[in-house]
């Protein structure tokens, strides 16, 4: 009994550390070597049912605001080529990506060890990059440059 136990227990570990590291998690429909594909999960992010789903679609709107980020880079920096201003951009990017990193990581461990904290590290991300996404943009509208 002492054995399944520890098994439990090792499997707990590794389920909460690939949800917590944002590991894609896929579900085996059958162990026959028949039916060899894994099945992804389906998650409802318009209804989500319980606080795995709330974590993988706020991992999901990470994922698309870290994407949308990083196309508003790419313009910026196209914005720039060839002017003093890139390398400031580029020094200014890679310094406001660790402290988002840093940040997030700080609001994440407020709730170490807890269900929620994979979805609130991921709100995070997603907010601060929605948020230098918009500063990014208005500096290809700006003017008199």
């Amino acid at each position: 009994m002492q054995w399944n136990l520890s098994i439990l227990g090792i499997s707990s570990l590794l389920i909460g550390s690939a949800m917590y590291l944002k590991v894609p998690v896929q579900a085996q429909t059958s162990n026959s070597p028949a039916n060899p594909q894994p099945t992804t999960i389906k998650v409802d992010c318009q209804n989500p049912r319980s606080q795995f789903d709330l974590n993988f679609c706020a991992a999901e709107r990470a994922k698309t605001a870290e994407q949308q980020l990083n196309q508003a880079y790419q313009r910026a920096i196209a914005r720039f080529k060839a002017t003093p201003q890139e390398a400031q951009l580029i020094a200014a990017q890679s310094a406001w990506t660790q402290f988002r990193d840093a940040d997030c990581a700080f609001v994440r461990d407020r709730f170490k060890g807890g269900s929620m904290a994979p979805m609130v590290y991921s709100s995070c991300l997603a907010r601060l990059s929605q948020q230098r996404r918009q500063e990014l943009l208005s500096y290809l509208t700006e003017t008199g440059l």
